[in-house]
């Protein structure tokens, strides 16, 4: 997976899980860890810190609703609901 956040680059590692997918960023001794479970319309992400010995901290959350079919970019981006 490539990602580009904060003025950093990368390409790390991406698997596919039965229900979504894990890709993971190394940080020094710490791993960044970005689990993804996706379930019908629903997008669940959280992102934690692993370091070893230690349980994994949680620092991100998000889950995210499916609203509808659009043809953006050409017919614009679906309204609020």
């Amino acid at each position: 997976m490539q990602s580009y956040a904060q003025g950093r680059e990368g390409s790390f590692t991406f698997s596919l899980t039965p229900t979504g997918f894990v890709w993971e960023v190394p940080a020094g001794p710490a791993t960044i860890r970005y689990t993804a479970v996706i379930v019908g319309n629903s997008w669940t992400e959280v992102g934690e810190r692993v370091m070893p010995d230690r349980p994994p901290m949680r620092f991100f959350e998000m889950t995210l609703t499916r609203i509808g079919d659009t043809r953006w970019p050409g017919e614009g981006a679906p309204g609020p609901q």
